[in-house]
């Protein structure tokens, strides 16, 4: 099989193509031939070993793949051999090969979504479209009408977030984005006005009658998770889901949180699923039906072979891109 390896940290450039040994499934697990690989700015992160007390090196990056199951491990039901799927592989990465071994409670038969829905596109969308569809329903438990506001709005998570809360029934949607050029990209992704992050205080403010938002989403971090806080009603919750700036954590105090009647919440996938792999996958399954039923769409800004891994992070890093890369192996 091939896999991209890190075996050191050094940005994108520190990916290489290695041969390894061909996998066998392990008792409760699937092993499947992977069709493509969602890649998203962790796998840059990762590429800088910002996480190697989570992730030791040599590590083969990749959260999310599709395609056929290769073998099914003792104890596995459900699944048959040469079915199509999408699975998150999560911490236990090694979505970036051409082969891996996944959990079948993280993994959906795309031919049990009552719609067609083609290998790339669920590879793009199932891990950011799944957090998505928690961090909406589940953590912030939206209401019909509530005014909502997303930073990176047209990102991987961001371009399914807007589109998510839209589906089901928030009132305003706003978004922040990095640059003027993507401002017109507004209504393909569920908002009804996108701002340069520059000035989302202000310009959110102003949108919703200096009223403010029940909800923030946030996956960049950094100084704009602080200022945040400043666009949020009484009793409106920051929604931490990322922290794509790669700056340092800021800090806040508990005691402003108490007197101003805002909240904070956090939410990340890998960690949910580890102890809640039931609801994750349940989860998983209602968005990607949702998405095969075109009630919203996934945009897949490129597809690169698997041997350049390298280039699509590369790109992923210049932060100019509109939803999602993905690898074809």
């Amino acid at each position: 099989m091939k896999a991209i390896v890190i075996d050191q940290p050094g940005g994108p450039a520190s990916l290489k193509l290695h041969e390894k040994p061909d996998l066998q499934p392990a008792p409760g697990m699937l092993t499947i031939d992977v069709a493509y690989a969602g890649v998203g700015y962790f796998e840059v992160l990762l590429s800088r070993g910002e996480f190697t007390s989570v992730f030791p090196m040599p590590l083969t990056p990749g959260l999310e793949v599709s395609g056929y199951v290769r073998a099914i491990g003792e104890g596995v039901e459900g699944f048959y051999v040469g079915q199509p799927v999408a699975s998150m592989t999560l911490h236990h990465l090694n979505g970036f090969a051409s082969m891996a071994n996944v959990r079948p409670d993280l993994t959906v038969p795309l031919d049990q979504l009552g719609a067609d829905l083609d290998l790339a596109t669920a590879a793009a969308s199932i891990v950011n479209l799944t957090t998505a569809y928690l961090a909406i329903k589940n953590v912030y438990r939206m209401r019909t009408g509530d005014d909502i506001l997303v930073h990176a709005a047209v990102g991987g998570l961001g371009s399914f977030l807007g589109q998510v809360a839209k589906h089901l029934g928030a009132g305003k949607v706003l978004g922040t984005v990095g640059s003027s050029q993507k401002v017109k990209l507004a209504a393909s992704f569920g908002y009804d006005e996108l701002f340069v992050r520059s000035d989302f205080v202000e310009q959110t403010l102003k949108a919703t009658g200096r009223k403010g938002v029940h909800a923030v989403f946030d996956p960049v971090g950094g100084t704009m998770r602080k200022q945040s806080l400043e666009v949020l009603r009484p009793l409106g919750q920051l929604v931490v889901v990322g922290n794509a700036s790669g700056e340092q954590d800021v800090s806040h105090s508990f005691n402003e949180i108490w007197f101003s009647n805002r909240q904070l919440a956090g939410f990340t996938l890998g960690g949910y699923s580890d102890s809640n792999p039931v609801e994750t996958g349940k989860a998983a399954r209602e968005a990607l039906s949702m998405l095969a039923r075109k009630e919203i769409h996934a945009e897949i800004h490129g597809v690169y072979p698997l041997e350049n891994a390298a280039e699509a992070l590369a790109l992923l890093e210049e932060k100019n891109t509109v939803g999602k890369l993905v690898l074809q192996i």
